[in-house]
C-alpha cells in the first residue's frame, strides 16, 4: 500500500459576518479591492500558490450558525489563523471577544494565529489600544500558542495585507519543511458504544512501556470526553480524538511533533481503515503499520 499526501498548509480565516474576510481574501489572490461580495455562506476555499508552495486557505462565514457548525473543525486543524475584526463595528465587542476567545482554545497551539484590525481606513473607528483593552489581547502573552500577532490592516487601501501574508506564510513554511514526519505510536478504532475494533501499538522500543501508561491514563479520565476534546497532552504524548459517522479513531503521537499535521495524518489513517472495515478486509498490525509507514508527506 502507498499513500503519497501531498501537504497544502490549511489557513482559517474567522471573524464575524461584514469583517471583511472575504475582500482580504481577494486583495490577496489578486491585489485588487471589491467591495461588492455578498456575506459567505457555510465557507470558501480558495488555492494561493507561492513558486513551489501551496496554501489552501478557507473564508469561513461569519453568521452564528456556521461559527458553531463549521469553525471548529477547520481551526482546530489548521497550520495557520487569521481572525478579522471591523473595527468600526463597535456594538459586538463582546460577541467577538467571545468567539476570539473560543478560537484560540481551538487553534493547534503550534499554529501561527494573526489579529487583524480591519477597516483602519475609515474615519470612525476604534483606537487599536481600546481594541486590545476590550478583548484582552494582551491575555495572549498567557496563551499557550507559540505565535501571535496584531496587524492593523485595510484591504480597502491593501495597509499590511501583504506584510501579514509574509509573516503568515514564511513562519508556516519554515516550521513545516523543519519537521514533516510524524510519530505514530500507537492506533485504534472504537464503535459507537466505545468498543474497541482496532488496537495497535506500533513501537516496540523503550517509549512502549510509557505508552501503555499513558493509554491506562487517558481510558480511565479522558475517553468519556471523546465527544468534546480534539486531542489532550499526557506526559511526552498527545492523544488525537477523531470521529466518522458512529466510529472513533484514537492517535498517539509525539507531543514534539508538528500537531496538526499529526492531526492530518491520523485523518488518513482512519478514513483509510474505515474503508477497509466496511469492505470486509483484514486488518491486523502490519497493516496498520504499512499504512502510517507508507504515508509519505510532500512539499
Amino acid at each position: 500500500m502507498s499513500i503519497k499526501k501531498k501537504i497544502h498548509p490549511l489557513i482559517a480565516i474567522t471573524g464575524l459576518e461584514k469583517a471583511g474576510k472575504t475582500t482580504f481574501v481577494h486583495r490577496l489572490k489578486t491585489g485588487e479591492f471589491r467591495a461588492d461580495f455578498h456575506p459567505t455562506v457555510g465557507y470558501d476555499l480558495s488555492i494561493i500558490k507561492e513558486k513551489d508552495f501551496r496554501f489552501d486557505v478557507v473564508d469561513l462565514g461569519g453568521h452564528q450558525s456556521f461559527r458553531s457548525n463549521f469553525w471548529e473543525n477547520f481551526v482546530s486543524s489548521c497550520q495557520g489563523c487569521i481572525f478579522v475584526f471591523d473595527r468600526s463595528d463597535k456594538n459586538r465587542m463582546e460577541l467577538v471577544k467571545e468567539w476570539l476567545w473560543k478560537v484560540e482554545e481551538w487553534i493547534p497551539k503550534d499554529a501561527n494565529f494573526a489579529f487583524f484590525a480591519n477597516k483602519s481606513d475609515l474615519e470612525d473607528i476604534l483606537s487599536l489600544e481600546n481594541i486590545v483593552k476590550q478583548l484582552d489581547l494582551t491575555k495572549f502573552s498567557e496563551s499557550p500558542l507559540k505565535s501571535f500577532r496584531v496587524f492593523e490592516t485595510s484591504s480597502l487601501s491593501g495597509e499590511n495585507i501583504q506584510e501579514c501574508w509574509t509573516w503568515l506564510s514564511q513562519s508556516i513554511r519554515r516550521r513545516m519543511e523543519a519537521k514533516p514526519t510524524i510519530n505514530i505510536y500507537a492506533f485504534e478504532m472504537l464503535d459507537e458504544r466505545l468498543e474497541p475494533i482496532v488496537e495497535e501499538i506500533l513501537i516496540e522500543n523503550e517509549k512502549k512501556n510509557d505508552l501503555l501508561d499513558v493509554q491506562q491514563v487517558f481510558r480511565a479520565h479522558s475517553l468519556k470526553m471523546i465527544d468534546s476534546l480534539p486531542s489532550i497532552n499526557i506526559d511526552n504524548f498527545v492523544v488525537h480524538m477523531l470521529k466518522k459517522g458512529d466510529y472513533y479513531a484514537i492517535l498517539y503521537v509525539d507531543k514534539d511533533d508538528e500537531q496538526s499535521l499529526a492531526r492530518e495524518t491520523g485523518l488518513t489513517m482512519f478514513f483509510e481503515v474505515l474503508s477497509r472495515i466496511k469492505r470486509e478486509l483484514k486488518i491486523d498490525k502490519e497493516v496498520i503499520k504499512n499504512l502510517a509507514e507508507s504515508i509519505k508527506w510532500e512539499f
